[in-house]
């Protein structure tokens, strides 16, 4: 007499699990690896021309206000003196028109190290067959009834494995439209160098748009070290992998705040 299902079945909706998991991670994966830089990312480009504008403006306010200060003061009692005042115009006028060159620079030097690491990353569940998730019941039981009881109760498991997946990539996407608006609006605050008293903001900044950047590294490591935590958690278990899966959401949504602290931002 024919079973409800057969094992084979089951072991086909269980690889299937597995692979919308893996969709899932890699989802987030990619959105680590997407550029802000990208030509296909038209807003900083359309944005780049209004915001260096802007930062070009204070910029020259920050060197008007300092030289009537200066002058007022009787700062300025040399040619040398007035001309230390221009450098620092010239300098804080190379930085802003060449901001998202510097942004650059950071953010690539960051994501070679991920893009690195990330080549050695082989999935989220791709270390886990389906033999070492669900084990086949010794006793088939009536109409093989057993086969699907234990279907039924590794399901809860892959419901939490995805959810913690989409919270990741909810987290990572959100880390991509930071970087972009950083990157858009990086010529303002580093237009902060030339005023006087005003170089913190501009340190700030850097220490904040090198924390994102690092937020990336950081996931890339945890994403790496996700089957050897598992393996110590309980191996292949369903308890073992739901935890690890769980840590690694929250790990992710702690990701950004690591990175700040690394950096002192």
């Amino acid at each position: 007499m024919a079973g409800l299902v057969e094992w084979e079945t089951v072991e086909g909706w269980l690889s299937d699990k597995i692979a919308e998991v893996n969709y899932a991670f890699d989802n987030g994966i990619q959105a680590l690896s997407i550029s802000p830089f990208d030509s296909s990312i038209t807003v900083i480009d359309t944005a780049a021309t209004a915001v260096e504008g802007v930062a070009l403006v204070l910029v020259s306010m920050f060197f008007v206000i300092q030289l009537c200060n200066d002058a007022m003061l009787m700062k300025i009692q040399s040619y040398e003196q007035v001309f230390k005042l221009f450098f620092k115009f010239i300098m804080a006028k190379v930085i802003v028109q060449n901001a998202r060159g510097l942004m650059g620079i950071i953010f690539n030097g960051f994501t070679s190290l991920s893009s690195s690491l990330g080549e050695m990353n082989y999935g989220f569940l791709s270390g886990f067959d389906t033999d070492a998730i669900l084990a086949q019941p010794e006793e088939a039981g009536f109409l093989n009834i057993n086969y699907l009881i234990e279907y039924l109760q590794v399901t809860p498991t892959f419901l939490i494995l995805m959810g913690a997946c989409w919270v990741i990539n909810l987290i990572l996407i959100g880390r991509l439209f930071e970087i972009i608006v950083y990157t858009v609006i990086a010529p303002i605050p580093l237009a902060t160098f030339a005023g006087e008293g005003w170089h913190d903001s501009a340190k700030a900044f850097v220490k904040s748009y090198a924390a994102v950047c690092l937020q990336g590294l950081v996931v890339i490591v945890m994403f790496y070290a996700f089957s050897q935590i598992a393996d110590l958690l309980g191996g292949t278990s369903q308890i073992g992998i739901t935890v690890t899966a769980l840590s690694l959401a929250l790990g992710v949504s702690k990701s950004g705040q690591w990175a700040r602290q690394a950096v002192g931002a």
